[in-house]
């Protein structure tokens, strides 16, 4: 799906001219910036294939070839809950942190165990989960008594329905809800 699955749609960034400088390391740790189209992650494509530093090398990791895109995390109603990003961490989606999906775009998810190791669900404790911030200050991550996700998917207004689910049952939220952007 070029625009994700029905229950997680892509945010839709699209036709936006010019780039945007991102900084990430490649495979040694060696810091670059590097020059996505301004679009990134607006519709569900292989963003990082031959623009990553890691995606540019001989034997590339699987991840360089998988589709992405950016979501609503309370719009998203997939098993597996959208990671908060790294590549963008002051930006923002309608006052909510900008949250990435592979699953919305039928791909599967290799990047984020291995690569973004301070995602939300890879903290295994509430104090792991609980200690990470984003640029602005407030928490990146919450604690929903089994597991780590992002802060917004657990506790902003706007999914009251699914905070309800994620604090009984410890479970991924279950539900939609509407968000209205202004």
């Amino acid at each position: 799906p070029a625009i994700g699955s029905a229950g997680c749609r892509c945010i839709g960034f699209d036709n936006i001219p010019g780039t945007i400088d991102i900084r990430l390391k490649g495979s040694e740790g060696k810091s670059s910036l590097v020059s996505y189209p301004a679009e990134i992650g607006g519709t569900c494509s292989t963003w990082d294939e031959g623009l990553h530093p890691m995606c540019k090398e001989k034997h590339p990791p699987r991840w360089c070839k998988q589709r992405w895109c950016y979501v609503d995390p309370c719009s998203c109603d997939l098993d597996t809950k959208p990671k908060v990003t790294m590549y963008l961490p002051d930006a923002t989606f309608a006052g909510k942190s900008l949250y990435y999906s592979y699953e919305t775009c039928g791909s599967k998810d290799y990047f984020t165990e291995h690569y973004n190791l301070k995602a939300c669900v890879n903290q295994k404790d509430e104090d792991d989960c609980l200690d990470l911030k984003v640029p602005r200050g407030g928490n990146k991550c919450a604690w929903t008594g089994k597991v780590c996700l992002g802060w917004e998917i657990v506790n902003h207004p706007m999914c009251k329905a699914m905070v309800k689910e994620v604090h009984h049952s410890g479970a991924a939220p279950v539900g939609r809800c509407a968000v209205v952007v202004l």
